[in-house]
């Protein structure tokens, strides 16, 4: 009697483990360190995580953003590594990138910034230019930058006008210390004065031809609806200026009255609701032009002795 022979069962082919040392591979690679990043600061709810994450990663691998794409496959040591993670956690606490970094680009030059000073803004840049269609490069001024900070203000008119002269002055000591580290940084050091003052005390009355300022402005109110990394992070004594935001505004004009000389000029950074309040405080001044930024509201003033 014959036997029937039973179909053998199916049996899966067995996959094959990845390696420990491949899955440790993969986890330490340039690419992963990013895709970490991003999702810890996209749960902390920071605002373009990727690119902090991107901007922080290439600090912390000493490369240009640019150049990050270049090595994502590959590995770092464990020293880069945990420095970064270092970063991320700033960051994931709400801390500004540009204080984590020290430095910020404005008017395509790179600054050191600090916690001690406002990190720049792109539409205070119109200040710059307001300056720069105002006057000949071939002219010689005495201008003061009131309220220096970072030194930007002063540092890029004189780079842009290589016969100027700045006073640039600050009540904040450590304000005063970056902006002089900015100017050694940039080659001006030898025509800008640095001293620590308010708003313009101790220069020489009708001794000016310009002044530039970018005052606090922001009012109690609006001081409370700040994004919380400006309010908990940046000096609040640079941006809160009184109940309405004007204080800083009202004595600029009395201390400008006095130190510009006979057609001096004021160029003026204030709140985008502000203009017919700064009419008014310059109303006794022969012209008070407004002008917008880039995103059409407006910024700055341009006031005629």
């Amino acid at each position: 009697m014959s036997r029937i022979s039973r179909p053998r069962p199916c049996r899966k082919p067995r996959r094959r483990k990845t390696p420990p040392e491949r899955i440790l591979s993969f986890v330490n690679t340039i690419a992963s360190m990013l895709a970490r990043g991003t999702d810890e600061l996209r749960r902390a709810g920071v605002d373009s995580p990727g690119l902090s994450a991107r901007v922080l990663l290439a600090h912390a691998l000493d490369l240009s953003t640019e150049k990050l794409v270049l090595v994502f496959q590959d590995q770092t040591s464990d020293e880069i590594r945990r420095h970064y993670e270092e970063l991320i956690a700033r960051r994931s606490r709400g801390e500004p990138v540009a204080y984590i970094l020290g430095r910020k680009e404005f008017y395509s030059l790179d600054f050191q910034v600090s916690p001690q000073v406002l990190i720049p803004r792109p539409e205070t840049e119109l200040l710059v230019e307001l300056v720069g269609n105002s006057y000949s490069r071939q002219q010689k001024k005495i201008f003061a930058d009131l309220g220096t900070g970072s030194g930007i203000l002063g540092i890029c008119i004189a780079l842009d006008f290589s016969l100027f002269l700045c006073l640039a002055c600050d009540i904040s000591k450590q304000a005063l210390a970056v902006a002089r580290s900015n100017a050694r940084r940039h080659r001006v050091s030898d025509r800008i004065l640095f001293f620590r003052g308010d708003m313009g005390a101790g220069i020489k009355p009708q001794s000016l031809d310009f002044i530039v300022c970018n005052p606090p402005y922001i009012s109690v109110r609006e001081f409370a609806g700040l994004e919380a990394e400006v309010r908990n992070f940046e000096p609040g004594q640079a941006l809160l200026s009184g109940e309405r935001g004007l204080g800083h505004i009202k004595r600029l004009e009395q201390e400008a009255a006095r130190l510009l000389r006979g057609s001096g000029r004021v160029f003026l950074e204030m709140g985008s609701t502000q203009a017919d309040h700064v009419r008014r405080i310059f109303s006794r001044w022969s012209s008070c032009h407004i002008y917008q930024d880039l995103a059409g509201l407006d910024r700055a003033a341009v006031v005629c002795k």
